[in-house]
């Protein structure tokens, strides 16, 4: 595959999503685009990662919009920079790096609405992974060393904070299959089968936009 493309891979929690689009830029020898995106961010804001990893994909609570309010009157709260802004600005932030990775070289683009800021790109690849949600909650529990009940609360969170976020900012509905080229449950055939899928599927993807 000589030709420039790029690969979105949207995922639910706790479905691989992660472990696919590393594999898969392994794979097919073009980069993985996550924690570049917070980092690069991060810097242009100058606030620490964390700042911007805990409001990815997820809209302002109440709370943090009255304290944005209550900032621009009274200075002197002593509310940290990176509460003031909002958003959208993020999710603009956010999609002008990815537009811009996109136009330099191939790569895997991990979440961040990324099928939808991308979706005019000639050779665009749109991946959504889901997976059966005892599984889901299985993986996460072992990844934060939690009780299951706690991961699942942790899931079902997710599930809703970045279904609202995607929403908002691109009219989409998250788990819409229609949204994707393609749609892979990983309970179904496991995590490098998946990877191998989607190589197979962008190959010919490819070959049908010669």
């Amino acid at each position: 595959m000589d030709e420039k493309y790029v690969i979105t891979v949207s995922h639910q929690l706790g479905s691989g999503g992660a472990y696919i689009g590393e594999k898969l830029s392994e794979a097919l020898s073009i980069p993985f685009v996550d924690r570049d995106i917070l980092k690069k961010v991060a810097e242009k804001l100058e606030v620490a990662e964390k700042s911007v990893e805990y409001r990815e994909e997820r809209l302002s609570s109440f709370w943090q919009a009255f304290s944005q309010a209550q900032m621009l009157t009274d200075p002197f709260l002593g509310i940290t920079s990176e509460c003031l802004l909002s958003d959208k600005e993020l999710f603009l932030l956010e999609s002008d790096y990815i537009a811009r990775i996109a136009q330099k070289s191939s790569a895997v683009i991990l979440g961040r609405g990324g099928n939808f800021i991308l979706h005019n790109h000639p050779k665009h690849i749109s991946v959504f992974v889901h997976a059966k949600l005892a599984d889901r909650v299985n993986r996460v529990a072992e990844l934060y060393k939690s009780d299951t009940a706690k991961a699942k609360k942790i899931v079902e969170t997710n599930d809703r904070e970045r279904s609202a976020y995607i929403k908002a900012f691109t009219r989409q509905e998250f788990s819409d299959a229609g949204n994707y080229d393609i749609c892979i449950n990983t309970s179904c055939i496991g995590l490098d089968e998946s990877v191998n899928l989607i190589k197979e599927f962008t190959a010919i993807k490819l070959s049908k936009l010669k």
